[in-house]
């Protein structure tokens, strides 16, 4: 405790507080040089302070909605080129059938079965894509994979096929249970939730829905045509080698229609694009709008709070000085 005489006390005390005060105003000062606002709006004389509290809030909802934004965005993007690349796949495995069934060389056929089975690799991992800890094609359960491991979904879907007398009869019961009630996709090859993922507030009172769920009838068709494909010529299993050649054919067929599908829900998916990029546009006009009011409102001259700032630091230095003097003042120093 600094040792000085009684009438150098009382003094001692004001400055203390002259101090406290000026660095305090220091600092509400330098957040307005550096910001630009006055850091207590309450304090502002131009203005209603109704109308700037209100204009601060609507603000900040904004900035909310942007970060809301900028995420969906970004899901949507991925999903959106998961799609492309799926759509990519089947288009070029169609395509190719059609070349293999017209040369009719069953070497050609068992590479392209061969090939077939790394586009299901690719299609299911494409679907069980993941962004920011969260599934993108598991509908209401992002917390788990959409679709059970490649290796299950072909060993299982293959069993079925080889059960079948004919192609005809394999494709149909393979189909049913990739589309029917209860089927093998529903109660072992989708793994995602059973409802769609919760809509995306993006501006007050909207919502949006850009979800895409991997037990889609396009996504399904995909992915049980390219089984089709992957066993239609993969010597390793019992299907019969003259029903082999219908089977790829029902395969070729069906994948012109899971390609067509899955356009259609790019098409939606690109619609929801759409109407985040209006209201993302429309949010950033507000935000602008809202922020020139407010600091027509509320707004601090930075240049003005600068040399403000610079006066202050003076006088506080000077009062640092003056509390120091007092400070070392003694009895002997005062008589």
């Amino acid at each position: 405790m600094p040792e000085f005489g009684f009438p150098a006390q009382p003094r001692y005390a004001s400055m203390s507080r002259l101090i406290a005060d000026l660095r305090s105003r220091s600092d509400d000062t330098r957040v307005e040089a550096v910001t630009g606002r006055f850091r207590d709006v309450t304090s502002v004389r131009r203005g209603n302070v109704d109308e700037i509290m209100q204009l601060e809030k609507s603000i900040a909802d904004l900035n909310t909605f942007a970060e809301s934004i900028a995420l969906s965005e970004t899901r949507a993007s991925i999903m959106q080129a998961n799609l492309g690349t799926a759509v990519d796949i089947a288009q070029n495995a169609a395509d190719t059938s059609i070349l293999v069934l017209s040369n009719e060389t069953e070497i050609a056929a068992e590479v392209f079965s061969d090939r077939a089975r790394d586009d299901l690799n690719a299609l299911v991992s494409n679907f069980n894509a993941n962004f920011a800890g969260r599934a993108l094609f598991a509908g209401d359960d992002a917390g788990t994979v959409a679709l059970a491991d490649a290796e299950t979904i072909f060993t299982t879907s293959v069993a079925i096929l080889e059960a079948a007398p004919t192609a005809a009869a394999g494709y149909a019961d393979l189909q049913n249970e990739f589309f029917g009630a209860g089927g093998a996709f529903e109660t072992m090859f989708y793994q995602g939730g059973a409802g769609r993922a919760p809509l995306t507030e993006i501006a007050e009172g909207q919502r949006v829905d850009y979800g895409v769920k991997a037990d889609e009838d396009a996504i399904r068709s995909a992915l049980f045509n390219t089984i089709v494909f992957a066993a239609a010529y993969d010597r390793s299993n019992t299907i019969p080698d003259d029903e082999r050649r219908a089977l790829l054919q029902h395969g070729s067929d069906g994948m012109r229609g899971a390609i067509t599908e899955m356009i259609d829900v790019r098409s939606r998916l690109g619609t929801a694009e759409a109407r985040i990029a209006d209201v993302k546009s429309r949010n950033v006009a507000a935000e602008a709008a809202f922020t020139l009011r407010f600091n027509e409102l509320a707004g601090a001259d930075t240049f003005e709070a600068a040399l403000t700032l610079t006066e202050l630091d003076t006088q506080l230095q000077t009062a640092y000085q003056t509390t120091a003097r007092l400070s070392n003042l003694s009895l002997a120093n005062y008589i």
